[in-house]
């Protein structure tokens, strides 16, 4: 008895004292690696910043979770000091994974510190550090980002802007993008801002009330993030998101994050009479493999204090060839490093390497240390491909030759081509640099030694093809352009410059064909020249031979234009093609066929007073202009305007009207040799704008009141920004969330924007407007933003009544309500017997037994009721149970 009497004291005083926990817990992080030589085999290295005053709390172990629900516990390799009361605390495990898929390692240990301002009731808060790491079949292996510095602790000081970078790598290449995110507590789960935790800069001082600092923000490309300007003394904690993305061909592969939780404390001013040194401005760098980057970083003190100046980054940690940063750690102001790197082919990769250079000042005592950062990018690219030689083939194709790239690991070798010469290349760090040129891609040579490329596209008489090469790696780093060189069909045959329609008719339409002769074509040694005319309806074809020229002994002499007559130039386009035949002094005969080409063939599309003409052709130039006319009687023509696209919108028109339209086409060939510009006209044609168009739909917004209850609906006129035809709007209605709508009022003018709504049972509904245009049209727009509002119901049920007939408080009644519907109610006796229920929401109980009639006896019943409530989603239930007193004169048995 007396063991046991102890045994219950010692659960009560447990049970009335909160657990010792470990209070101590700063900051941390989680890194991972792949080991060597072991696929699915990962090492995590955990860093934790601990305060070593609260020995109670010291953790010489700790427990990791791998992801893959295995757990393992780790020794503590090492703590090392890093400031007042601080030490870091290191712990290193491996862990092999079953296969393929993301796996999220956390670390769980109670608790945070006391009196963190921003972290609500933080010393009951666990402390949680994650990192995800993804295993792919696609990838070989997955590093973590690694970030150098894990500061512990972190002073800084009130109204003055504090920036931190994590100065994060990807030892795999990958790009790296960051996120603020809130710290995870209980569960390993993220806290909820705003419930208990609040961002740094909107928080009190309780950490549970809101307040405002100044602003904090993440660069989500460098990940700097700065506070500007903290005002309140004491601790905060923050997280950041490190997240690794791959590129696979043109997309982005997430490949996990790594999380580091810091704390931060603002201290008193008198501990911050110096400020943070500057450093001279640098710029990003962009070399090919091979260059030698060298500059120098200067950092000057405003208050004359010595500075330090740190580096971080991957260029310092490669295996071949890397970074030096030359020169003392720190040093009397101004202080200056120099950087250094010899960059060779293992270095170029896709993305930039970040160098961050952090410069700190060093005051006097007690003033605490202030910094400064900058952060130079450095992106590494093949060398550009030398030698390229592009010459054409007895078979009119291209042969492409180049030297190899002067770097062996180069995946292969991209080509491009364009038709003519082009622009001097652009700054090619950027991607895609040869297509932001004008060229095309138009294959692949891989292998470091494929340095030939034979292209047998159809290419057109009269253009210049021109080429670029481009050396690429497996991860779609891609070198600057090499050399252009271009080449081009011989025109040893016609080539057609004009396909023009002079008139429009259904019978008598008239195209004007014409073109030169051949410009490469050896007549020396040639008799009897003529040319044949082949036509077709339609963009291609042109087999049916039309005309055929009278033969001459000299070329010259043949003709390069002919008018054709009786076409129907409305309803379809033209195309053609000529052939010349001749023969030598030995009456062997030979021909050629230029391409083919066809006229402009107009459409049209009308709306609502507005015209849109869109065009079609198939020509063998480039046309680079189109200049539309309004076509107003017989050659007289009204200049519109000019574009470069097949299509153009003609407005402020009217209705009903009809207008003509045609359109002349400029262009070109890329050849030399055909230097003029060439000048098409469309057929002329008519069309009339109509009004098929509906206006752009209203904007709603609704004002609810449950106490009358009624909703205020307006929505926006569409003709005071979008519109100028809305006549009239139809309002719709669906009483639930996802039930069916139906039109609940129309309105006759566009000025009625306002409806209000009261059915007396519900303010839950949603509602959507929609515009109608003109009466002579009709045209309803599509539907608006949709807006819905829910009901407040309200149902109490009192403790008391007395039914004694004296006509107060008679009836068992719900206080007033609101939007129910009906209810199941059941009151019970003592002994469990249902002595009354009712579904009426109002149920007028006197105090009778609903079986014999009978008043009740004064006493306590118990009772349970379902509430049917209305709501936007439907009807929902919500279970009301307690006991209400019934109090009489009488007494009566039950």
């Amino acid at each position: 008895m007396i063991f046991n009497r102890i045994l219950i004291v010692l659960i009560l005083i447990i049970g009335f004292f909160p657990k010792v926990l470990a209070t101590h817990n700063r900051g941390g992080q989680i890194l991972f690696e792949p080991v060597a030589g072991q696929p699915l085999r990962y090492k995590a290295t955990i860093i934790i910043c601990t305060n070593e005053g609260q020995n109670i709390a010291d953790r010489p172990k700790i427990e990791i979770q791998w992801g893959d629900g295995e757990k393992d516990t780790l020794n503590r390799l090492t703590n090392p000091p890093t400031g007042p009361n601080h030490s870091l605390n290191y712990y290193v495990g491996e862990h092999t994974y079953p296969g393929y898929g993301s796996y999220t390692l956390s670390v769980l240990d109670p608790n945070r510190n006391a009196g963190i301002l921003n972290i609500q009731n933080s010393v009951n808060t666990e402390f949680c550090i994650k990192a995800e790491l993804v295993i792919s079949p696609f990838v070989s292996s997955n590093f973590s980002p690694v970030i150098d510095d894990l500061p512990c602790p972190i002073q800084i000081c009130p109204f003055k802007k504090w920036c931190y970078s994590p100065a994060a790598y990807d030892p795999d290449g990958d790009s790296l993008s960051y996120e603020l995110i809130t710290p995870s507590g209980s569960e390993c789960l993220p806290m909820l801002a705003g419930a208990n935790y609040w961002y740094p800069n909107n928080h009190g001082p309780n950490g549970n009330s809101p307040g405002y600092q100044g602003s904090i923000s993440i660069d989500n490309a460098t990940g700097i993030i700065c506070w500007d300007m903290p005002t309140i003394i004491g601790e905060y904690n923050i997280a950041i998101k490190v997240i690794q993305w791959k590129r696979f061909n043109n997309t982005y592969a997430y490949m996990g994050y790594v999380m580091q939780d810091l704390q931060v404390t603002v201290v008193g001013l008198n501990l911050c009479q110096n400020d943070a040194p500057v450093i001279t401005p640098l710029q990003d760098y962009c070399v090919e493999a091979g260059a030698n980057i060298n500059f120098t970083v200067t950092a000057t003190d405003p208050n004359n204090n010595p500075v330090s100046i740190q580096n971080f980054g991957q260029p310092f940690f490669v295996q071949s060839s890397p970074a030096t940063f030359s020169g003392n750690t720190q040093g009397t102001s101004p202080h200056s490093r120099n950087f250094n790197w010899n960059t060779n082919c293992t270095h170029i990769r896709k993305y930039e390497y970040p160098l961050t250079f952090i410069s700190s000042d060093i005051p006097t005592p007690p003033n605490i240390s202030q910094s400064n950062i900058a952060v130079v990018n450095i992106k590494v690219l093949p060398p550009a491909v030398t030698g390229l030689n592009v010459v054409l083939q007895p078979n009119n194709t291209m042969l492409l030759n180049w030297n190899p790239s002067a770097c062996n690991n180069i995946k292969g070798y991209k080509i491009y081509r364009k038709l003519g010469n082009g622009p001097n290349p652009p700054n090619c760090c950027d991607d895609n640099t040869a297509l932001a040129m004008g060229y095309t891609f138009v294959g692949v040579a891989d292998g470091h030694n494929n340095t030939t490329y034979i292209d047998n596209n159809a290419f057109v008489l009269g253009e210049d093809y021109c080429y670029i090469v481009t050396a690429y790696m497996q991860d779609g780093s891609e070198s600057c352009p090499s050399n252009e060189d271009c080449d081009h069909i011989l025109m040893t045959v016609p080539v057609i410059t004009k396909v023009s329609v002079g008139a429009t008719d259904v019978s008598n339409g008239v195209d004007t064909l014409v073109w030169v002769h051949p410009q490469e074509l050896d007549t020396s040694n040639l008799v009897s020249f003529f040319y044949r005319i082949y036509r077709s309806d339609g963009f291609t074809g042109a087999n049916t031979l039309i005309h055929t020229t009278t033969a001459t002994n000299l070329l010259y002499l043949q003709p390069t234009q002919f008018l054709v007559n009786n076409l129907n130039t409305v309803n379809t386009p033209h195309n053609y093609r000529v052939e010349l035949e001749y023969s030598d002094i030995n009456s062997v005969t030979g021909n050629g066929f230029s391409n083919n080409a066809s006229s402009i063939f107009l459409s049209a599309t009308p709306a609502d007073n507005q015209i849109t003409l869109t065009w079609q052709h198939n020509v063998p130039w480039n046309n680079f202009r189109y200049d539309v006319y309004r076509v107003t009687g017989v050659n007289n023509f009204i200049y519109l305007g000019t574009t470069t696209q097949k299509s153009y919108t003609d407005t402020g028109l009217i209705n009903g009207v009809t207008y003509c339209y045609r359109v002349k086409s400029a262009g070109k060939y890329s050849s030399p040799l055909i230097p003029d510009t060439l000048y098409n006209w469309s057929q002329e044609l008519c069309s009339a704008p109509v009004d098929l168009t509906p206006p752009c739909p209203p904007i709603l917004s609704i004002e609810s009141n449950c106490e009358i209850p009624v909703n205020d609906i307006s929505w926006t006129n569409p003709n005071n920004y979008c519109a100028d035809d809305v006549m009239s709007y139809t309002l719709y209605y669906s009483p639930t969330q996802d039930g069916a709508f139906s039109i609940l009022a129309t309105f006759n003018s566009a000025l009625d924007t306002s409806f209000i709504y009261s059915n007396n049972i519900s303010v839950a509904g949603c509602y959507y407007v929609t515009a109608t245009d003109s009466a002579q049209y009709g045209n309803e727009s599509i539907a608006s933003n949709v807006v819905c509002t829910d009901n407040c119901p309200v149902y109490f049920l009192p403790n008391v009544f007395s039914p004694n007939g004296d006509g107060q408080n008679d009836f068992f009644i719900p206080f007033p309500y609101r939007f129910v519907e009906k209810i199941d109610l059941k009151i019970y006796n003592r002994w469990g017997t249902v002595v009354f229920e009712t579904n009426d929401p109002n149920i007028n109980w006197d105090g009778r037994n609903m079986v014999n009639g009978e008043m009740l006896s004064d006493g306590v019943y118990y009772y349970t009721c379902t509430v049917y409530t209305i709501r936007l989603t439907g009807t929902d239930p919500v279970d009301l149970h307690g006991f209400v007193h019934l109090y009489t004169n009488e007494n009566k048995s039950k």
